[in-house]
């Protein structure tokens, strides 16, 4: 009798089996999140919850084999390099140094922007991410071609690369497209980069193996609604004098931690909820500058390159070693020491950073326990104040330098 009849007598399926032994010294096939049976999620969503994740499943349930099949067929060693170091302008660092860019070469309102629908953005798709609890395509058979095996412990569905891709494309599309100042082929070669950026960044996510067709279509979704909302709001508000109102900093900061705290509990250990405290720390960080400056009235728009020549293209030097010597120097010691030390927050941190750290993949994937309370707020905190110290802290180092 063999181990499949055996265990069939005990009313184990065959295919369970399947998905739960692992090989010999290898990867476990439960290493990553959304790749156990249907009942380890049964027990734990929702009825509503649970239905949704099973109708899409159909779609998640076969894309292994595409993508498999898709690689066989295109994959060569120069398209491996390329796509695995584009779709580092997806990345969480990525965007750490670039986004402050157009804040520094006298393009405020565009970083603005870019702020609010990335932000939201990547707290949407993460939302769903952990609601829907969707495996990636499984590897093997797929070769997931990647720089950070830290991406590959999140949920498949949705994109949070394509969601991210869709909103910042639509936004240059948008602005291309409106400005006064550009002529028709500057205008056509400008969005035939971003078609560009948008296909690399998009088409790379199956290209490396790490999303199926379900998760490119519903990040994109994702970023259009962020996109399309935004600028809604953009134009339902733009009389709106955000310096008069003392409310508007103090809402955006209580908002902010009203939606990550209210985040939805995935089922598997999960990191994407992390990127999701730093994105939404960055908008209310953002809308806290943007108060100060205009409730004090400060002046701090740097000018861009017609009026102060080559030097604009110095002050990047300045601001990115600001914004580094903030978040890796300063923030960590300075923000825990607020929190624990004066405002008396218990630490709850240590067991949760030591939990996260024990996951191999040859282990199956843990269940979700939590995230640090004091984490979450610390996080916030201090990515709240990268945009202070880009919108608020550079300039004042620009004119010391004689550099805005």
């Amino acid at each position: 009798m063999t181990i499949i009849q055996t265990v069939t007598e005990l009313g184990v399926t065959e295919d369970t089996i399947k998905v739960q032994m692992a090989p010999s010294g290898g990867k476990h096939l439960l290493a990553d999140p959304g790749n156990h049976p249907a009942e380890h999620f049964e027990s734990q969503m929702s009825w509503l919850r649970f239905q949704t994740r099973q109708y899409l499943t159909r779609f998640t349930d076969n894309q292994s084999d595409f993508v498999h099949s898709l690689q066989k067929k295109h994959r060569t060693p120069f398209r491996d390099v390329y796509f695995k170091y584009t779709s580092l302008m997806g990345s969480h660092m990525f965007y750490v140094i670039v986004l402050p860019m157009p804040v520094w070469l006298g393009y405020r309102d565009l970083t603005r922007d870019m702020i609010y629908v990335l932000g939201y953005s990547i707290y949407l798709s993460g939302y769903l991410k952990d609601y829907w609890c969707l495996p990636r395509p499984k590897s093997p058979p797929v070769d997931r071609i990647t720089l950070s095996e830290y991406t590959t412990k999140e949920y498949g569905a949705p994109s949070s690369h394509s969601a991210n891709a869709t909103a910042v494309s639509l936004l240059f599309f948008w602005r291309i497209c409106l400005s006064d100042t550009l002529v028709w082929p500057t205008k056509l070669l400008l969005l035939s980069l971003v078609i560009f950026y948008y296909l690399t960044l998009v088409f790379g996510r199956v290209y490396c193996g790490m999303h199926g067709m379900l998760d490119l279509f519903s990040g994109a979704a994702v970023g259009a609604i962020c996109f399309f909302i935004r600028i809604w709001v953009v134009h339902a508000l733009r009389n709106f004098q955000i310096g008069e109102h003392l409310w508007f900093p103090l809402l955006s900061v209580a908002w902010g931690l009203f939606i990550l705290f209210n985040h939805v509990r995935p089922i598997d250990e999960c990191p994407c909820f992390e990127d999701s405290v730093a994105f939404i720390g960055v908008v209310s960080g953002l809308d806290c500058s943007d108060w100060l400056t205009e409730r004090y009235g400060w002046n701090l728009v740097c000018s861009r390159y017609a009026s102060c020549g080559s030097k604009v293209f110095l002050r990047p030097l300045v601001g990115v070693a600001s914004v580094i010597i903030w978040k890796d120097v300063i923030s960590k010691t300075a923000v825990y020491t607020l929190l624990i030390k004066l405002l008396r927050f218990h630490d709850d941190r240590s067991e949760k950073v030591h939990f996260h750290n024990e996951t191999s993949e040859e282990e199956e994937c843990l269940l979700y326990s939590g995230v640090s309370k004091v984490e979450i707020v610390g996080r916030f905190l201090i990515y709240a104040g990268i945009p202070t110290t880009v919108f608020l802290l550079c300039p004042v180092f620009f004119t010391w330098t004689n550099l805005r």
